[in-house]
């Protein structure tokens, strides 16, 4: 109990005065947290407390951030748009793997660790980048919607790709079967909730209206949330993907404005728990070892190179701007657990270092910091779009 109540107030008060610091130098809220989590977590004074309990709560929060993102979108032009970012995230998640697995061949690794390595850079977590653009009023613009699009996406390609690294371990080759199993499952199960949800919405909250206890819309769409994310964990759907797609279903509905403000301010105070987390649980020390030194700074380099190249140049050569295209792959840039999760079972079976495990943490960290202020800045030096037209002819829009 206690260590929930540091974390609290680590989260409600020192975390503010980071925040309040960077946003008096101009910068996203957002690097207050990572930076308070760093300094106050493992690498240096060690008195955050993490455990279970912490990185459970944390994740609610950002499951309620990306909740409120869902109801934030426009849904008919998501959806419109769905095909277009599917092209996206192939190119991103073939860069960004790709990049990885070259990594692996020319420090000498052998093909099956180099395949863990790729995993390592492949998968996007989009956290940070999501605070950053509902903070700089971002997010609801044709890059934000594509952004949001392409990690709804990612986060099966990620999953997928570790899968079948699980399968070369004890196979030592893909289960072809299983991987188009999960994928036709996972993604079904996704649409499915979108579309029922955008079917029935209005009648869930029309209903909840009628009833005489206190925050009957919010508790009731809450509680399909969370009854839904408990449901998908047999599919190994992320509870993250879940909660985007119940907001995206809900975001036309009776009542969701309403809903939607209440669940930024939850989403704003609790999602503060997951970001100071991750970066309180590294120990930055440890992974700063010389004679690595080189492997780090390339891992980071195409950490940054692989969505900059993959998701950016797609979307250009799709018909979006230069400008609107760096954007959606700056916003690509973050990487957190599914980054750490493939580095973790590459580093347990044997075939990964613990090397390539701490470049997964200096991964998570550069990527994390980065993000914010290179997203904040691209979209004030450049045009704002209300509306995109592909080089196909189709028009994507906010």
């Amino acid at each position: 109990m206690y260590d929930l109540f540091l974390a609290l107030f680590f989260a409600f008060v020192v975390a503010r005065v980071f925040e309040e610091l960077m946003a008096r130098l101009g910068q996203p809220t957002v690097i207050g947290d990572l930076l308070a989590g760093l300094v106050f977590g493992a690498s240096f004074l060690g008195w955050y407390p993490v455990n279970d309990m912490i990185r459970a709560l944390g994740v609610f929060g950002v499951v309620l951030l990306l909740f409120y993102a869902g109801l934030e979108t426009h849904y008919s032009y998501f959806m419109r748009s769905l095909p277009y970012y599917g092209i996206i995230t192939i190119g991103e998640a073939i860069a960004a793997f790709g990049f990885g697995y070259v990594i692996g061949i020319l420090w000498g690794y052998p093909p099956r660790s180099a395949y863990f390595i790729g995993a390592v850079l492949e998968a996007t977590s989009i956290s940070v980048s999501v605070k950053t653009l509902i903070e700089i009023k971002k997010l609801n613009t044709p890059e934000g919607y594509t952004v949001m699009g392409i990690a709804v996406l990612d986060d099966l390609v990620a999953l997928i790709i570790i899968v079948a690294g699980v399968s070369l371990i004890h196979e030592a080759t893909f289960d072809i079967s299983a991987m188009a199993r999960i994928i036709i499952i996972a993604f079904l199960i996704w649409l499915a909730i979108v579309l029922g949800l955008h079917r029935f919405g209005n009648y869930l909250t029309k209903v909840a209206s009628y009833l005489h206890t206190d925050e009957a819309i919010l508790t009731t769409v809450l509680g399909l949330l969370i009854g839904l994310a408990l449901i998908v964990k047999y599919v190994n759907l992320s509870p993250l993907v879940v909660a985007y797609a119940v907001g995206l279903g809900l975001s036309e509905a009776w009542g969701a404005k309403t809903v939607s403000d209440k669940i930024r301010m939850l989403a704003i105070l609790f999602s503060t728990i997951f970001f100071i987390t991750t970066t309180a649980g590294i120990d930055i020390k440890k992974a700063l070892t010389p004679e690595y030194i080189p492997f780090y700074l390339a891992m980071i380099a195409v950490a940054f190179l692989g969505k900059l190249l993959g998701g950016g140049l797609t979307s250009f050569l799709l018909g979006y701007p230069a400008t609107a295209a760096l954007r959606i792959g700056i916003g690509l840039f973050p990487r957190a657990e599914f980054c750490l999760i493939a580095a973790y079972i590459g580093y347990s079976s044997g075939l990964l270092g613990a090397e390539v495990y701490l470049a997964a943490i200096l991964i998570t960290i550069a990527t994390n910091f980065a993000t914010p202020p290179l997203l904040k800045y691209v979209y004030t030096h450049g045009p704002t779009y209300q509306e995109i037209k592909l080089r196909i002819g189709k028009t994507i829009k906010a």
